[in-house]
């Protein structure tokens, strides 16, 4: 509110005099009450009002009109990796047991003694020395006791094999030998496998692969040669003669798969995965790389295993900045709770949030093979890929370790992984991001230009209303104003029209240097005019607010059957750098040369009436005594409050206050005087005496806004509209 001078009404009193306390008189005084000055400032908001060269003055007005961020256009899908393994994943190991049965134990075997000093004498000598003859030797067999405790318990097999390996080291042949291996004790324990060697020529070997499928197998087990026959041949000084050459019986147990098993369990893989994720099929992005600005790999691991489970998920394509050393998520999810047979399964669980961001990501699939440091032929087909997009590669590992330590482990034990990466926000992407509409709005900017006005209308000369846009996205763009709309304090509403397609702007592409440089911002813009649209009557609504809404279209002009997977690894038709956006501004600049028609302007001030006791304001006069400094003819009215703004009175005048004089330039050469006198009965003052605010309502003038003849009027910084109330009152005195 403007600087006021306010002036209160002072008793007379006359000490020259004495007069008896019951004794009045009455006196005529002329009281200033109030005045003010209105310049441009007071009728407009004076921060959106600039002076021009010759001092003429012109209203401006910039607002955000939207903004759109990276995150509008490039959206990066959730993926996801899962998977799972049972035992029958899971191995136990290969084991070879072996043992020897020499010539010297089965001639011993025989209890003969000449027959065993013969063979003596032919070993110290190194071949047969005696008669010459040939014969088939019957022999019983020999039982070994086979432990494998510090294996396992027990295996109950689904799948399996033994292999056994008779290996004949002997100058004679084995005929019919007959193998056998059992679980212990004997002869009450069951038979796991059996066979029978037709011939086993001299020093050469047989072997025999027997299935253990669906076979129990206990730690304690019992290997025999039940019985075979050997075929001697003894030429004397001929045949050579070793008593500690014999048969040598392997047994090799391996591709175990065991329905279940308590066994100390090697280092092995329960899960070695290498797959090829690809972003969601019905993403419209083709993306060559980002650098993550937030986002995170969910890792969710259930296990039902009686064992830790040693995790290593690695994302070879995301790689840490200057370093490039992959992502990798190592952990180890524990055993689960120990249950008993029959109980239902039970699992460890293990989940966690690992943040990617920072991180650079390459959509490049097994392309990133001739990245890497080392080349690492990810899905071993010979060769070393090129670039691709839209893709990434995970490698899962999943291990259990040797402890030294029985765990039981069941067919039914399960291992299940789920990593998902989630919640992707870009910081920097390259590549080509599609055909985006976003619709912005509809939207509301405040428009406080002409609070001030309470009513009225204008006629504008001219207006100067540009839609700006800064961009920052690497990608054209089409915005096109959909609605644009005025509205005054009075509810009515014009909507923004345009002629020959003007409601469309082309918005140029930001460029960079180079990838990583940074984006280079380009300003586009379009001015609406009169001549390309009805702006000026939009504005001369006399808006409050303004309503809005906007398409923009990224990438409308492209072809997209023209770009190929080779020009967005080599040549990225499109970037984002957060933080770089699109934004649009919306400016203003009215000339203020207008014709007005009633507009009415009101200004508040303070007031009071209030004089010291026992000297009274009976009536009188209110003089307004107004000196115009516009070019603007006005007509005035006062409506006097109280404390809470409720008014109390009013005074109208139709009384014209004149405008002032213009030169041929139609620029004011001085101002014109006019005053207005409101008489005041004693009831209306005692009325208007409560009063502690004034509102002065002025309704300014030019020309009727259909008269022929009007002219408009440029509004100049020096121009004033300067008013003062005084009273020509009738005081009551008493002492």
């Amino acid at each position: 509110m403007k600087k006021l001078i306010f002036f209160s009404v002072l008793a007379l009193f006359l000490s020259s005099c004495m007069k008896d306390n019951q004794t009045t008189w009455d006196t005529q005084m002329l009281t200033p009450i109030v005045k003010s000055t209105l310049t441009v400032s007071d009728l407009l908001k004076s921060d959106d009002i600039i002076e021009n060269t010759d001092s003429s003055l012109s209203l401006i007005f910039t607002t955000e009109l939207f903004e759109m961020n990276t995150d509008s256009f490039v959206v990066l899908p959730d993926s996801s990796f899962e998977f799972g393994a049972s035992l029958e994943s899971l191995e136990l190991p290969n084991d070879t047991v072996e043992y020897v049965i020499t010539l010297g134990e089965m001639i011993r075997s025989l209890n003969n003694p000449i027959f065993e000093a013969s063979f003596i004498a032919a070993h110290n000598a190194g071949t047969w020395q005696g008669f010459t003859f040939g014969n088939d030797l019957p022999l019983s067999g020999q039982t070994f006791d086979i432990s494998m405790d510090d294996l396992f318990n027990e295996l109950v097999l689904a799948e399996g094999t033994a292999e056994v390996i008779i290996e004949n080291g002997l100058p004679f042949d084995l005929k019919n030998l007959a193998f056998q291996l059992a679980n212990a004790p004997q002869p009450s324990g069951d038979t796991i496998i059996e066979h029978t060697f037709p011939l086993i020529s001299k020093n050469s070997s047989e072997s025999k692969t027997l299935s253990l499928n669906n076979k129990t197998v206990l730690s304690d087990l019992v290997a025999e040669l039940q019985s075979f026959t050997l075929g001697l041949i003894l030429v004397n000084g001929i045949t050579p003669i070793d008593t500690n050459d014999g048969i040598i019986a392997k047994i090799i147990v391996k591709d175990l798969k065991p329905t279940k098993a308590t066994a100390t369990w090697p280092d092995q893989n329960v899960i070695e995965e290498t797959r090829l994720v690809p972003l969601a099929s019905n993403i419209d992005v083709k993306l060559k790389n980002t650098t993550i600005r937030s986002g995170n790999v969910f890792f969710e691991i259930y296990s039902s295993l009686q064992d830790s489970i040693y995790i290593s998920y690695s994302i070879p394509n995301l790689q840490r900045p200057g370093s490039n050393e992959p992502f990798i998520i190592d952990t180890v999810i524990p055993p689960a709770p120990t249950r008993n047979i029959g109980d239902p399964i039970t699992f460890s669980r293990l989940a966690n949030s690992y943040p990617m961001n920072g991180y650079e990501f390459a959509f490049n699939g097994y392309g990133i093979e001739d990245e890497v440091n080392t080349v690492v032929d990810y899905n071993e087909n010979g060769i070393i890929d090129s670039d691709t997009i839209n893709s990434y590669v995970t490698i899962l590992k999943a291990k259990i370790e040797y402890t030294g330590v029985k765990k039981t482990l069941s067919l039914e034990d399960t291992v299940y992984v789920n990593a998902k990466i989630q919640d992707l926000r870009p910081d920097i992407a390259h590549g080509y991001i599609g055909k985006k509409s976003v619709n912005i709005g509809p939207s509301e900017i405040d428009f406080d230009l002409f609070n001030k006005i309470k009513s009225g209308n204008i006629e504008l000369q001219d207006v100067d209303f540009t839609i700006e846009v800064d961009n920052g996205i690497g990608a054209a763009a089409v915005a096109r104003i959909t609605n644009l709309t005025s509205e005054n304090k009075f509810g009515d509403q014009l909507a923004l029209t345009f002629k020959s397609d003007n409601d469309t702007m082309q918005i140029a592409a930001a460029t960079e240097l180079s990838e990583g440089s940074g984006s280079i911002h380009t300003n586009s813009s379009r001015t609406l005019t009169p001549d390309t649209s009805n702006i000026d009557k939009f504005i001369e609504n006399l808006p409050n607010k303004i309503t809005y809404e906007v398409d923009v279209q990224l990438n409308n002009n492209v072809d997209e059957s023209t770009i190929t997977k080779a020009e967005i690894v080599s040549s990225p038709p499109n970037f984002i750098y957060h933080g770089d956006n699109i934004k649009a501004n919306l400016n203003m600049e009215v000339p203020l040369s207008i014709i007005t028609d009633s507009l009415v302007l009101v200004d508040t001030l303070d007031f009071s009436l209030q004089t010291e006791e026992g000297n009274e304001v009976e009536s009188g006069i209110f003089k307004l005594l107004v000196d115009n400094g516009f070019p603007l003819d006005a007509t005035t009215s006062m409506y006097f409050l109280d404390d809470n703004g409720v008014v109390l009175d009013s005074l109208w005048s139709d009384q014209t206050i004149y405008r002032a004089s213009v030169d041929f330039n139609g620029k004011v050469s001085s101002k014109t005087r006019t005053i207005i006198e409101f008489e005041i009965s004693q009831a209306k003052m005692e009325t208007i005496k409560s009063a502690s605010q004034i509102n002065l309502v002025a309704g300014f003038h030019t020309f009727n806004l259909s008269d022929s003849q009007k002219a408009f009027y440029k509004i100049y910084s020096h121009y004033a509209f300067k008013m003062k109330l005084v009273g020509d009152f009738k005081y009551q005195f008493s002492n």
